[in-house]
């Protein structure tokens, strides 16, 4: 996405950002490459951001932001806490089984209807590792249909019609491309909402199986320095954890709080 500095900071939901502590001067410090993620409605890195709990304390917690819309084309922007673990029942506006929340924990992507600040739209689902929070992309947004064309183009292929379904439906494919296995499908975690690896679908499924604190110990994120500027530091450890863990929403509040006007 080319985008100018200026025109990202005219789509940044300032407004949003400011409940949870990030005023319109920090926000436009903040990365280029992060606000790109958010105004494109990506869901972006950690960040270090501040609430205000009904008893008056102020309360730091690591959460990733993603900015979608109401029904009436209103922005909204949905905070994703780190929690301990899936917890089905704290999942009321996607509605969950229990088998869809053991295919998530499972690593696989789900595609369903689920109904948003007052739109119902097909979304894939899939569980972030690094905050155990279920992320969700409406599937228009993802752009399949031409990311696999490019796919086909590049490496000169073509899908079978049960390949292309497969893929549609959340479901990764494997493919032999010029005698060597590739392994594509969606993944919420990426970027553009889709990834390409080398090898076959176990090691699709061993790399999406892999626990981000396996792999990342130090759990980086970004942070408003002394400095005045952001910066990637560690930002959860014993104490931010179990604030966000047990930070605990009322019944009427979602697990994945949004923030409207």
């Amino acid at each position: 996405m080319e985008l100018h500095n200026r025109n990202l900071s005219e789509m940044l939901p300032y407004e949003k950002l400011a409940v949870l502590g990030i005023d319109k001067e920090k926000a436009d410090l903040l990365p280029k490459e992060v606000k790109e993620r958010l105004v494109s409605g990506e869901v972006t890195p950690l960040m270090q951001v501040s609430i205000h709990a009904r008893n008056g304390d102020i309360i730091t917690l690591p959460v990733k932001l993603q900015l979608t819309a109401d029904k009436n084309g209103n922005p909204a922007l949905i905070a994703y806490p780190v929690r301990a673990e899936l917890e089905v029942e704290r999942n009321k506006v996607l509605r969950l089984t229990e088998q869809e929340a053991a295919r998530l924990r499972n690593g696989e992507v789900l595609q369903k209807a689920v109904e948003v600040n007052g739109e119902k739209t097909q979304q894939y689902l899939q569980l972030d590792p690094e905050t155990q929070s279920v992320i969700h992309r409406k599937v228009t947004d993802i752009q399949l249909e031409q990311k696999l064309k490019d796919m086909e183009k590049v490496n000169d292929i073509e899908l079978g019609t049960q390949q292309k379904q497969q893929v549609r439906e959340g479901k990764p494919i494997e493919l032999n491309v010029g005698g060597e296995k590739v392994s594509v499908g969606v993944d919420l975690k990426e970027p553009q909402g889709f990834k390409v690896i080398q090898g076959d679908m176990k090691e699709w499924e061993r790399q999406q199986k892999l626990r981000y604190d396996e792999q990342h110990p130090e759990y980086l994120g970004l942070v408003m320095t002394d400095k005045n500027r952001w910066e990637y530091q560690k930002v959860v450890d014993a104490q931010s954890k179990e604030r966000a863990i047990h930070l605990k929403p009322s019944r009427e509040e979602k697990t994945s709080h949004t923030f409207k006007r």
